[in-house]
């Protein structure tokens, strides 16, 4: 596994490096010391891997985490990072990472994540991990509709509430003196928004953004 570093610490670098150079089938193939190297270097060497810090100097490795899945998307992401804060791990996933360990682990605990980003599993450190679920346990699943719902447009809104009503695509066309072509592309658009298939999950989200009853 070709692994690059980057973080604004060079002994903390250091430290790392060794740790992982002592396993014989990883290599460290480069250091960054912030994120636009971090993204550079990338680029240039195309790692399996790059670990990287979120708090560094000018660019943070949010962005440069989600620079480098649009650029390199084979290359994958693991933050290693002192925050554990749910809204940094909430960042960082919507960035693109597949792993966040917190900075206070154990080193097994970072070999236990490039073990799994290997398989293609995604990991969380046990210290960020209870917070995510707190918030997850916390939100209502209406809340959590509502919020993805308004995402749609305004026209996509009404083609979906006429739907719930199944109501058919050429009245919904000229309910909305639109064409049935037209019907079609918005309520692709905003199924995929909802990332909805079924007819059942169709109408349960219906039901919790309040457009139906049952």
């Amino acid at each position: 596994m070709r692994i690059l570093l980057a973080d604004d610490h060079p002994l903390f670098r250091q430290g790392l490096r060794a740790l992982l150079e002592a396993k014989d089938d990883i290599e460290v193939v480069g250091e960054a010391n912030d994120g636009a190297e971090a993204v550079a270097l990338t680029e240039k060497m195309l790692p399996d891997v790059v670990i990287m810090d979120i708090s560094m100097p000018g660019y943070c490795g949010l962005d440069a985490t989600k620079q480098i899945k649009e650029q390199c998307p084979k290359t994958k992401v693991i933050i290693l990072s002192g925050h554990a804060d749910n809204i940094y791990v909430d960042q960082a996933l919507k960035a693109g990472a597949s792993g966040y360990v917190h900075k206070d682990a154990v080193y097994d605990e970072l070999a236990i994540a490039l073990d799994a980003i290997k398989k293609d599993r995604p990991y969380l450190s046990p210290t960020v991990l209870q917070p995510v679920v707190t918030s997850y346990i916390n939100t209502s699943p209406a809340t959590g509709a509502m919020t993805v719902y308004n995402k749609l447009t305004a026209r996509e809104k009404e083609v979906f509430g006429l739907m719930v009503k199944d109501r058919s695509r050429n009245v919904i066309a000229e309910t909305l003196h639109i064409s049935p072509k037209t019907v079609d592309r918005h309520k692709s658009n905003l199924l995929e928004k909802l990332n909805l298939r079924k007819e059942v999950e169709i109408m349960e989200f219906a039901r919790l953004v309040g457009l139906t009853d049952s």
